[in-house]
């Protein structure tokens, strides 16, 4: 192939860093805005921003055999929750990237006040995931929770995940999907509002095999979902004096709503929650 004129490449990186600049706007002042982050989190529990929290963390790590010293790539790490509890847990050295400024900005305000055994295990970084390098054979655990239905090219970015672990290495990752039914306008319109791009739970599991990965497992897990929201929404409520003093009624309703959106979307089986775990 003929290499790229010098103008031609300029260009292409121009452009690459303006889409990076206006995707992270996009995050920073629409779903991730700070005062977003926090009402999620109020909902999520302290320091995470992902369906269960701590309690889901520990059930999907529990099983994974991480022990001291084992380095972890946590995509999408959002304000920490994970990184925080896989340190804490087990001891391993995590780093999270994220291309959000804000959630960022409140996983480093976290790490600042964490014990100092925790503190040194875990670094955050901005990085633009897709565009980002991969260090060759270097991760123990590439890990990401209910994030990567922002990209849309899915099989370039698991190709990097796979690259990047050790041979053995495991891969475990939550995320949004289609349910295997004709969707609604309303859900669509969802979906578009948001920017996700989706598959399916088994074209999920064919991407991940189709860039070498062994071992793969691609489950709907949705009942789980409805579960925990349901636990979520009601522990919720009790906390409203609170969140309304702290926020406002108007969060209070806009967190209310999403969630009495979200679980009969998920209950219908429009949208799906999927595991995925493989290794290398």
């Amino acid at each position: 192939m003929a290499p790229m004129p010098p103008h031609a490449a300029v260009k292409e990186m121009g452009d690459e860093i303006k889409r990076k600049q206006e995707l992270q706007k996009w995050l920073d002042e629409n779903q991730y805005s700070r005062n977003g982050i926090l009402r999620y989190e109020r909902i999520f529990g302290k320091t995470f921003v992902s369906t269960g929290g701590a309690e889901t963390t520990s059930m999907l790590t529990k099983d994974l055999g991480l022990t001291p010293d084992m380095k972890v790539l946590d995509i999408a790490c959002g304000i920490g929750g994970s990184a925080f509890l896989m340190a804490r847990e087990y001891g391993v050295q995590v780093h999270g990237v994220d291309l959000s400024t804000n959630m960022l900005g409140i996983a480093k305000e976290y790490r600042e006040q964490s014990e100092p055994d925790v503190k040194h295990r875990v670094q955050f970084h901005m990085e633009d995931v897709t565009t980002m390098s991969y260090p060759d054979s270097f991760y123990d655990l590439v890990y990401s929770r209910d994030a990567i239905m922002h990209i849309e090219d899915k099989r370039a970015l698991y190709k990097n995940f796979y690259n990047t672990l050790k041979p053995g290495g495991q891969l475990l990752v939550t995320d949004y999907c289609w349910g295997n039914m004709e969707h609604t306008e309303k859900f669509l319109n969802y979906v578009a509002q948001r920017n996700y791009h989706l598959l399916n739970v088994e074209e999920y599991g064919k991407i991940l095999e189709s860039v070498g990965f062994k071992n793969v497992k691609a489950v709907d897990k949705t009942d789980l979902m409805v579960e925990v929201m349901y636990r979520e929404l009601a522990d919720f409520h009790k906390i409203k004096d609170e969140f309304v003093k702290e926020f406002s009624q108007e969060d209070f309703d806009w967190i209310v709503k999403g969630w009495e959106d979200k679980i009969p979307r998920c209950k219908a089986g429009q949208q799906v929650w999927g595991l995925f775990t493989a290794t290398k």
